[in-house]
């Protein structure tokens, strides 16, 4: 190469090579120390101690105000939360959940309103899944060869009462696809054979084909660390994706998916997995399409925040992060010891990644309304 030219590659080239270095320092360190010392205020985005882990997006007030009441010991706005549901399946499932959580800490309650009504299906769905969310309690957070011979047992004998309940209430309700998520999630820590599952999931889709929360659910099942592989856990959320109607939110499941399979690697818990372009444009208009008070929707916007921040679009992702502030409380956070710490790494990283350009003025985004 001649002198002239070696001197232009050199010129050029030992900035970019700076430009590299300091770019991978600013990255290594956001990942380290996550926003300390940044000014977040200046993205829209929330102080750290602001941030709140125990909830992964707000409660719509009908909610809170029910359980509140059921805390009290009125069983009566619960009761009447869930027939306002009617047949929005996922919307009743979010409620139904939010009353067993209730239920799983303090049941006097529900005794009282099994009690006055022993055959209420919404209540005998309730019963069902408090028994579901005791025995993941009794089993603990661990690997299974981590945890003791007693809880293993406890949770073994916990769940085959939820899943007997949840038939229970499927009798009361044939209708309902409620007790089928039930006795669908019972049947990942039963370890049930695939034949039955499918039967079990047969049953569920035969009263919601897309149930948000019943495939989320299935596809924990077919995961490799419950009963399937990475394989059979791909194939169900691309077919399930697939098969949704134009904009459905079940787009996300081949992020769950790849998250899962990244879980399986060696190292630290990662950020999300690898997404294809067309995957996060289909969660992407998904969003888009449905209202912002959608209970589901916080769950898939964390998602999708993370899978942008790992994909570069840092810009992109902190419009996600000031939406869903102050709520940290879901994955792929909480599988870390310190959610907190983990969405706000993944933020920095999102910071460093958008540059000064994502600077904004103004309240944070997230701070300004409630979803539902």
């Amino acid at each position: 190469m001649p002198p002239l030219l070696q001197y232009t590659a050199i010129a050029i080239g030992l900035p970019v090579l700076a430009w590299a270095l300091w770019s991978s320092v600013r990255l290594a360190r956001a990942n380290r120390k996550g926003t300390a010392g940044m000014d977040v205020a200046a993205y829209g985005l929330l102080p750290r101690e602001e941030l709140d882990a125990t909830q992964y997006g707000p409660t719509a007030p009908e909610v809170a105000d029910a359980t509140l009441a059921v805390r009290q010991g009125d069983w009566r706005p619960g009761a009447a939360l869930l027939a306002a549901a009617g047949q929005d399946w996922d919307r009743r499932w979010y409620r139904l959940t939010t009353l067993a959580r209730v239920a799983a800490e303090e049941e006097a309650w529900l005794h009282a309103w099994r009690t006055e009504r022993p055959d209420d299906p919404d209540a005998a769905a309730v019963h069902a899944q408090t028994l579901l969310y005791r025995a993941w309690h009794a089993r603990g957070e661990g690997y299974a060869k981590d945890t003791s011979a007693d809880r293993l047992a406890r949770f073994r004998q916990l769940l085959l009462a939820a899943f007997e309940a949840a038939r229970t209430a499927a009798s009361l309700a044939p209708h309902d696809p409620s007790p089928w998520v039930t006795m669908v999630t019972a049947a990942r820590g039963l370890v049930l054979p695939h034949e039955e599952f499918r039967r079990i999931w047969g049953e569920l889709t035969a009263r919601a084909p897309h149930h948000f929360y019943g495939h989320l659910n299935a596809l924990q099942y077919w995961c490799a660390k419950w009963c399937g592989s990475d394989r059979l856990a791909h194939r169900f959320a691309r077919e399930a994706s697939a098969s949704a109607p134009p904009q459905s939110l079940l787009a996300v499941l081949p992020l769950e998916a790849a998250f899962e399979r990244a879980l399986q690697g060696p190292g630290p818990v990662p950020l999300a997995g690898r997404h294809t372009k067309s995957e996060l444009d289909a969660v992407r208009a998904a969003l888009a399409a449905v209202p912002a008070d959608d209970p589901r929707v916080p769950l898939v916007r964390h998602r999708l925040a993370a899978a942008l921040t790992l994909a570069g679009k840092g810009a992109e992702a902190l419009e996600h992060f000031r939406l869903l502030e102050p709520w940290v409380g879901a994955e792929p956070w909480t599988f870390h010891g310190n959610p907190v710490a983990a969405y706000d790494r993944a933020r920095a990283l999102a910071i460093e990644k958008a540059g000064r350009g994502a600077r904004r003025q103004g309240t944070p985004v997230g701070a300004l309304g409630g979803q539902g």
